[in-house]
């Protein structure tokens, strides 16, 4: 059986009496001197409620002492030298015994405020625990996802619920060397316990690279390596990246790539899936054809004279058959030129390539490999050697394919799709929130983030979005990010960008974030109850992300590599390999 709060709540944990109500905050009186000197900021606080049953809950934000002036003149006996208060905003309702349950019970709604003069007390260890115990929900462990401590109370768990933290999305956000990579190992090395988990990570700089129990994929043209050939991208990918629309031929090119495109996945569909009408076939359609014949088809498209039906009656070409310049004579130099340039570019070879990805099959291992969770909970695609000017369209892309099958997936009436997390390392480089600077090829990345920001829910695809500069991600996907961790942040400008997250009576915690110590953070939204800070747990397995010491690295020099020959050989090869 739970026990009653108000057995815990003695007056000598009475700090004070309401003095001021707000829909955001409380002002309190403290009388006691002694009793200012006790608060502590994020303090956890009770106020009364509507009964004996029903208490707010309250987190203390400021403590101010007032001098009160006053005139020398007049007796001075009974007048108060000072004004102390303290600053205390409404998180949530703790119910004694709620409804026919035994358990208590604790919702972040706020349906009663405090009356004047009532009494406010301090959460001592025991009325903590009970209001914890609540928050937590302890009869539901499944969903626990337990990140930390409070700092108010070390004793007692932080405690997310798991369900409501993935489903409608999250972001993790904190300046360089806050902790950012140790949280997401964290939170990863958590959602590995549970047998059927299943996360992707997008890893831009190979942080994640050697957690032992992720299945390491990497992007790349070696052995091991995973493809992604130019038949996954839409045409419109296609367009972006090699056909450019200021150009006066461009017409011409796209029209050229369209009809090689539609030719050849119509004859693979004809020759090789007979359960496929080639009449649904369009440009999108993920069924292979050949990159390295597509470039010989515009080679000779681009020199290919037409014969007109007529022949020279005189002069030397006597008897010859007439021709002229045919559709796209001379008009797909630039589209070939820039073509062959990546082809035959070795940092591309994961997409042009096509030893192992000829068959339609390969979309199948490909999805395998990364959505699967028969041998690997957690993947982590390592994308450091994807070339920066293709990095947005390949994770565009390896989304765009999750997405896609997810939402095509059919589940029974009593079945659901398999949910799917997607960690998104450095999000502010391809979720950017101003479009005048970014690329066509990379504002096709930033639309299907979108698209799952607002429906992904729907087809069990979460977003878990990473960043260093909150300031410069996607308002559009970031405003459908329900809960928060926010790491320290000292940027005026980031700290704006996570106040417009927060609804109005907790934006006074983004001021403590400037404060917070590596490894501490703040959570807020739906997934946690009690919004406060919190001291992270330390994965078992740290990411390789650890700040260079640069004063200590140069005074001994220990474990630090300078091999220029090594460096240089990697850079002809585009491999670290």
């Amino acid at each position: 059986m739970a026990g009653n709060i108000n057995d815990c709540l003695a007056d000598t944990n009475c700090i004070g009496m309401v003095e001021n109500v707000d829909t955001r905050k409380v002002v309190v009186g403290v009388e006691n001197e002694g009793v200012l000197n006790t608060l502590k900021i994020n303090d956890i606080v009770v106020l009364g409620g509507s009964n004996s049953d029903e208490k707010l809950i309250g987190i203390l934000t400021k403590v101010t002492k007032k001098k009160v002036e006053f005139d020398e003149t007049e007796q001075t006996e009974d007048l108060l030298y000072s004004n102390n208060c303290c600053v205390v905003n409404l998180v949530g309702s703790f119910y004694n015994k709620y409804g026919a349950g035994s358990e208590n019970k604790f919702k972040r709604a706020i349906n009663t405020y405090p009356e004047i003069n009532s009494k406010v007390y301090q959460a001592n260890e025991a009325a903590m625990q009970m209001i914890m115990n609540a928050v937590s929900g302890k009869a539901a462990e499944s969903k626990s996802l337990e990140i930390g401590h409070f700092a108010s109370n070390k004793d007692v768990a932080a405690i997310l619920d798991g369900n409501r933290f993935f489903q409608r999305h999250a972001c993790i956000v904190g300046s360089t060397g806050s902790g950012k990579s140790y949280t997401v190992a964290s939170v990863l090395e958590k959602a590995n316990q549970l047998p059927y988990a299943n996360m992707v990570v997008f890893d831009l700089h190979g942080e994640y690279n050697e957690l032992s129990y992720a299945d390491q994929i990497k992007i790349c043209d070696e052995p091991g390596g995973l493809h992604i050939p130019l038949w996954f991208f839409n045409y419109e990918e296609i367009h972006s990246l090699f056909v450019e629309s200021s150009e006066g031929t461009s017409t011409n090119q796209r029209a050229a790539v369209i009809n090689y495109i539609l030719q050849k996945k119509k004859k693979y569909i004809k020759n090789n899936m007979s359960a496929v009408s080639e009449e649904i076939v369009t440009a999108d359609t993920p069924v292979p054809f050949s990159a390295k014949e597509l470039i010989e088809y515009l080679e000779n498209q681009n020199i290919l004279e037409v014969d007109t039906g007529e022949v020279y009656k005189s002069g030397d070409s006597k008897g010859q058959a007439k021709t002229k310049k045919g559709q796209y004579y001379d008009k797909l130099t630039n589209l070939i030129t820039r073509l062959r340039t990546k082809m035959d570019d070795r940092k591309y070879g994961f997409v042009f390539n096509e030893e192992d990805t000829t068959q339609a099959d390969y979309l199948n291992q490909f999805a395998a490999r990364i959505m699967g969770n028969d041998k690997y909970r957690i993947k982590v695609i390592d994308l450091s050697e994807v070339p920066s000017d293709m990095l947005a369209i390949i994770i565009g892309i390896v989304t765009r394919i999750i997405y896609d099958i997810q939402f095509w997936m059919t589940p029974a009436k009593d079945e659901v799709r398999h949910p799917l997390v997607l960690v998104c390392d450095e999000a502010h480089i391809y979720m950017s929130n101003d479009m005048s600077k970014m690329k066509a090829v990379e504002k096709k990345s930033l639309e299907i983030f979108e698209k799952i920001a607002k429906e992904g829910r729907k087809y069990g695809i979460g977003l878990l979005i990473v960043s260093q500069r909150p300031a410069e991600l996607n308002t559009t996907i970031m405003s459908q990010c329900n809960n928060i961790v926010s790491l320290k942040i000292t940027n005026d400008r980031d700290k704006s960008a996570v106040a417009a997250m927060l609804t109005d009576s907790l934006v006074g915690i983004v001021e403590m974030l400037p404060n917070l110590d590596v490894g501490e953070c703040v959570v807020v939204g739906d997934a946690i109850m009690l919004p406060s800070k919190i001291i992270l747990d330390k994965p078992k397995e740290k990411p390789k992300s650890a700040t260079i010491d640069f004063w200590d690295r140069w005074y001994d020099g220990k474990q630090t590599v300078f091999d220029i020959d090594k460096a240089t050989l990697n850079l002809i090869k585009q491999s670290r390999g």
